[in-house]
C-alpha cells in the first residue's frame, strides 16, 4: 500500500531548503484536498506554521542590510573628516582671516575629533552634539570663511539618513529577540507535517483495506506520490551535499509508526544557508 515515506532529514536541511520543501508539500496537500477528506483543519495548522517560518526566513534574509549600515556609517565618518582636516589645514593658512576662523573653529570641534572612531550610537550622537555647536550663530562667519557650510549640511543629512538606518535595524533586532526564530519554528512546522502526513497515510489504509472506494485511492495517492517526490528530491539534495544518506526505495515509512531513536554521534545539523546565526538545528522530528 502507497504511503508518505517519512524521512528523517528535516533537521538536516539548511533553512531554504527547509522552507522550499514544505512550500512543495503544501502546494501538493491543497485545501480543496483537505477539506475533501476532512483533514482542512490539520492543513490549517501547518499552512499557519509555515507562515511564521516564512516570515523568520524573509527576516534573516534581510539582515543583509547591515553593509548599507556601514556605507551610510562611513559616507558621514568621510564628510566629518573633510570638516575637520579643513579646519586642520586653514590653521596654518598665510591668510590671517581664514587662520583666524580656523583656530575658532578648531576649538569647537577639538572635544568632538574622535567621532568617526567610536561605536556606531556614540558616533551618532556625538556628530549630532557638534552639528548643534557648529550651527550657532556665532560660528556662522568662520564656517562661512572656511567654504563649509555644504560640507556641514550634508554632514547633518548623511547623520540622519545613518540613525534612520540603524535605528530601523535595532527594530528588527528586537523583533527577532521577542519572537519566533528558524530555529524555533522549524520543529514546529516539522511536528504539524508529521501530523498531517500520519492522517494521510491512515485515510489511505481505511480506505483500502476497509472503504475500498477507486476514486479516493486514485485522489489520495496522487497527493502521496507528490509528497514522496518533494521528499526524495530534499533527501537526493541533501545526500549530494554531504548532510544526509543516499535516497533509499525500499519499503515506505509510516511517521506515525516511526521509532524515537536518538541521533547517532557525528549527526551534526547543518547551518542555515542565509548565512545567519539562525541555524537550522531544530531536533530531530521522528
Amino acid at each position: 500500500m502507497k504511503t508518505i515515506k517519512y524521512i528523517r532529514v528535516f533537521n538536516r536541511a539548511r533553512n531554504a531548503e527547509h522552507y522550499q520543501a514544505h512550500e512543495d508539500i503544501l502546494a501538493a496537500i491543497t485545501p480543496e484536498f483537505a477539506t475533501a477528506q476532512g483533514i482542512g483543519k490539520l492543513r490549517e495548522n501547518y499552512a499557519a506554521l509555515f507562515e511564521v517560518e516564512n516570515g523568520c526566513y524573509l527576516r534573516n534574509r534581510s539582515f543583509e542590510t547591515t553593509q548599507s549600515i556601514k556605507a551610510a556609517d562611513q559616507k558621514r565618518a568621510n564628510i566629518f573628516l573633510f570638516i575637520s582636516q579643513t579646519i586642520a589645514a586653514n590653521l596654518y593658512c598665510p591668510d590671517d582671516t581664514r587662520q583666524k576662523a580656523a583656530v575658532k573653529l578648531d576649538y569647537t570641534i577639538d572635544p568632538y575629533r574622535d567621532a568617526p572612531r567610536l561605536p556606531m550610537a556614540q558616533a551618532t550622537a556625538a556628530m549630532s552634539d557638534f552639528l548643534k555647536k557648529i550651527n550657532e550663530d556665532s560660528y556662522a562667519e568662520p564656517v562661512a570663511t572656511l567654504g563649509l557650510a555644504d560640507s556641514i549640511a550634508a554632514l547633518a543629512e548623511a547623520n540622519t539618513a545613518f540613525n534612520q538606518l540603524y535605528t530601523a535595524r535595532s527594530q528588527q533586532l528586537l523583533t527577532r529577540a521577542t519572537s519566533e526564530t528558524m530555529k524555533t519554528i522549524r520543529p514546529k512546522v516539522d511536528a504539524a507535517f508529521k501530523e498531517i502526513a500520519t492522517a494521510i497515510n491512515s485515510l489511505y489504509n481505511v480506505n483500502a483495506l476497509v472503504t475500498k472506494d477507486a476514486e479516493k485511492e486514485q485522489v489520495l495517492a496522487a497527493v502521496i506520490d507528490a509528497v514522496n517526490a518533494v521528499l526524495l528530491q530534499l533527501q537526493t539534495t541533501l545526500s549530494r551535499a554531504g548532510v544526509g544518506s543516499k535516497p533509499q526505495t525500499g519499503p515506505a515509512e509510516d511517521p506515525s509508526a516511526a521509532p524515537e531513536t536518538p541521533e547517532e554521534p557525528g549527526d551534526t545539523p547543518a547551518t542555515g544557508s542565509d548565512g545567519d546565526d539562525d541555524t537550522s538545528d531544530g531536533p530531530q522530528i521522528q
